[in-house]
């Protein structure tokens, strides 16, 4: 089960840009907007790590902005494009956009990635290696992660009168994607766990209808920030709570932070938008 989420890399001007591909399997599952962000940050990382001669590679992450304007499906094939501003010793700043049949989804905007040493987390030549076998179109096919295998498990906390949800997330203990992210020092990724947060923001806004299903889809997710790894087995307190925020359009903004122990782990706004009918 690979959490390599990039398929090829079409396009590669060094330092600057990439554009590459993911094929989703298809089957009955939704395809979740984290692993979309998953992906592009998965091919600015190449960018990054090439400009390095793999001896570091960004981590941890800042996204200014995550705009979903495109549903992206099961069986889809999903191009994707980065472009970086800055490139530095400590640091890389770029944007992205994965589009389905020539029409934007998901697009990035203002992210910025850590740099640090490639050795604490993978192998330098394995990474080179497969990079090579990604602009030849030579990687294998392998099995996709779904929800239940990715997805953590979750303790519901007690709800507080001004309409706090509280849970508690354990990422898995053992799980077949650890050996992508990443092979040396395995890291719960910062983007399932922002998947999880969503859903539980979702919450939030369904204690106002019996039946909410349906009734709210991601418009966009800001000031998403990870400050810390989480390991695997890690417990990660979340609070999510509605903003007075308001948009012309019936937008709803939730804010969503995540602890352990006195370590903030992440934070993030996501903006809900009405279905339409």
């Amino acid at each position: 089960m690979s959490f390599l989420l990039v398929d090829r890399i079409l396009e590669f001007s060094p330092g600057r840009s990439a554009t590459g591909t993911l094929q989703i399997p298809s089957g009955p599952e939704d395809f979740p907007l984290a692993l979309a962000v998953e992906a592009l940050g998965q091919l600015a990382t190449w960018i990054a790590m090439e400009h390095s001669s793999f001896q570091q590679r960004p981590v941890a992450a800042i996204a200014g902005e995550v705009l979903s304007v495109g549903d992206v499906r099961a069986g889809d094939l999903l191009h994707l494009s980065v472009d970086v501003s800055t490139l530095r010793a400590n640091a890389m700043r770029y944007r992205g956009e994965a589009r389905v049949d020539g029409s934007a989804s998901i697009t990035m905007n203002r992210c910025t990635g850590a740099m640090l040493p490639m050795e604490v987390f993978d192998d330098a030549s394995d990474v080179r290696t497969h990079f090579e076998n990604l602009r030849r179109g030579e990687t294998p096919s392998r099995g996709f992660p779904r929800r239940t295998e990715f997805a953590p498990r979750i303790e519901w906390g007690e709800n507080t009168p001004e309409g706090v949800v509280r849970a508690t997330l354990e990422a898995p203990g053992n799980a077949d994607f650890y050996l992508d992210h990443f092979p040396r020092k395995p890291v719960y990724p910062a983007t399932l766990l922002l998947d999880a947060k969503i859903d539980i923001a979702r919450r939030v806004l369904a204690q106002e209808a019996p039946d909410p299903a349906g009734r709210w889809r991601v418009n966009a997710v800001r000031n998403v920030k990870v400050r810390s790894f989480t390991p695997p087995g890690g417990r990660v307190d979340v609070e999510v709570r509605e903003t007075d925020a308001r948009s012309d359009s019936g937008e709803r903004a939730v804010s969503m932070e995540a602890s352990s122990g006195e370590e903030r782990v992440s934070s993030a706004t996501v903006w809900f938008g009405p279905e339409p009918a």
